[in-house]
């Protein structure tokens, strides 16, 4: 595993991080960082760093796979999914070293991860696993991320926001639970919210599938925006 892990995401990996600073007169002491959905870096991303850095943040939309190397099709993104999280340990130590590369320029600033989708999980577990990190946003964001072990060792100063669709396929009752749980037993400062009638990439613009239990919400983007805002300029 640890050699098909590094083949594909660290050996030979040319990464090519969007980088975005708001060109006010002032800059706030948080640095955002953004993960992406499984198919990788796109303009998506890119487009809601820029949207971050008008509110006066810096951030960093991660080029996760690296240049050239999104996966395309629908198997193949499965897969590069499967091999990317199996591993703790080295789904970890990936996600620190993205992570120590995009804010080495802001080592003075707060960390915070943001994500969509498997980037929504990868924040909560850089929030969780990286003691550098000052909070965590995740939406529409898979709740299977991996738990601390020991609880001991997770980020106690880390603040979490989970923007969830209450009609997601992708995250039943039974996981929305398990990880509301599990953070009100860590003892750490969560919250989650549950926005009705919106499905599974509820704020991804490109999203129309709704037989399919993906959609994008007006709605739910908006609000899941003033989420963000509030949640930033409060950590700020």
């Amino acid at each position: 595993m640890s050699s098909e892990f590094n083949k594909r995401f660290i050996e030979g990996v040319e990464r090519s991080h969007s980088h975005v600073a708001w060109d006010g007169e002032d800059t706030s002491n948080v640095h955002v960082v953004i993960w992406p959905t499984w198919g990788g870096l796109s303009d998506f991303e890119k487009g809601f760093a820029s949207d971050i850095a008008s509110w006066g943040y810096t951030a960093t939309a991660v080029d996760l796979y690296g240049q050239d190397n999104n996966p395309v099709d629908l198997q193949a993104k499965a897969d590069t999914l499967k091999l990317l999280v199996t591993d703790r340990a080295l789904l970890t130590g990936l996600l620190n070293d993205l992570t120590n590369d995009v804010t080495a320029a802001h080592s003075d600033k707060k960390i915070v991860h943001v994500g969509f989708c498997l980037g929504g999980r990868l924040a909560i577990e850089a929030g969780l696993h990286l003691p550098v990190s000052a909070g965590s946003v995740s939406y529409h964001g898979l709740m299977n991320f991996h738990r601390v072990e020991p609880e001991s060792k997770a980020n106690q100063e880390a603040r979490f926001l989970v923007c969830n669709g209450y009609q997601d396929p992708m995250v039943d009752e039974d996981s929305a639970e398990s990880a509301r749980a599990y953070f009100d037993e860590l003892g750490v400062d969560w919250q989650f919210i549950d926005f009705g009638n919106a499905k599974h990439s509820f704020m991804l613009p490109g999203a129309n599938a709704p037989q399919d239990g993906h959609a994008f919400s007006p709605i739910a983007n908006q609000r899941g925006r003033a989420y963000l805002k509030a949640f930033l300029e409060e950590i700020a």
